[in-house]
């Protein structure tokens, strides 16, 4: 359970940086910064979902 949250915290990290990476852009596209950012949210979500199992399973 550690190394899934591990990864969907860099994933989390990287589509961050993408969403920076967008909008510093001369024209930044807002369509793929939306896209990105409703990614970065269902992976914030099943950070939620995955860190809530592992409390409640430790618990």
């Amino acid at each position: 359970m550690t190394k899934m949250i591990d990864r969907l915290t860099a994933l989390h990290r990287a589509i961050d940086a993408a969403v920076a990476r967008e909008r510093a852009r001369l024209t930044p596209d807002p369509l793929h910064i939306a896209a990105l950012k409703k990614r970065r949210l269902a992976i914030k979500d099943h950070l939620h979902r995955a860190r809530t199992r592992r409390a409640t399973a430790t618990a």
